[in-house]
């Protein structure tokens, strides 16, 4: 009886052992992983970077031509009317794309200055879609 127990403990032990070796070798190869999504996000940072002095440089123009049409409105060398109505026109058209460019330049710097977010991101909805497709192999249905 004693040297069944013993064996018994022994085998409980050799199992533990190996779950644990394997859960460590799990878990390193997922911070490899986790390594190598950061520096892919890094880098494709690194390519937005430049998209950011980009936009800057387009709102700059923007400004500078709204502040042509606004002179072109303003001081009386347009005097038809249907003129001034397409000058008022573009000039709120251009309101708009400023506005646009604004939220993307703001979109851009917030990735770029915080690219842990992003990071965070990906693994949440990665861990979602595995946990989905463990679900549906286990043809378990979460109740709605």
């Amino acid at each position: 009886m004693a040297k069944t127990l013993k064996d018994l403990l022994l085998a409980m032990l050799n199992a533990t052992l190996i779950l644990v070796a394997l859960c460590l070798f799990l878990g390193w190869k997922l911070a490899s992983t986790v390594e190598g999504v950061t520096t892919v996000f890094e880098e494709k940072l690194q390519i937005v970077a430049p998209l950011k002095d980009e936009i800057r440089g387009v709102r700059g123009e923007l400004a500078a031509l709204r502040s042509d049409l606004t002179n072109l409105q303003t001081d009386g060398s347009v005097t038809d009317i249907a003129e001034k109505v397409r000058i008022s026109t573009a000039l709120v058209t251009l309101d708009n794309l400023e506005a646009r460019m604004q939220d993307s330049q703001a979109r851009i710097a917030e990735i770029t200055e915080s690219p842990e977010t992003l990071v965070n991101t990906a693994i949440e909805k990665s861990a979602d879609v595995i946990a989905d497709r463990i679900i549906a192999v286990r043809g378990c249905v979460p109740s709605s």
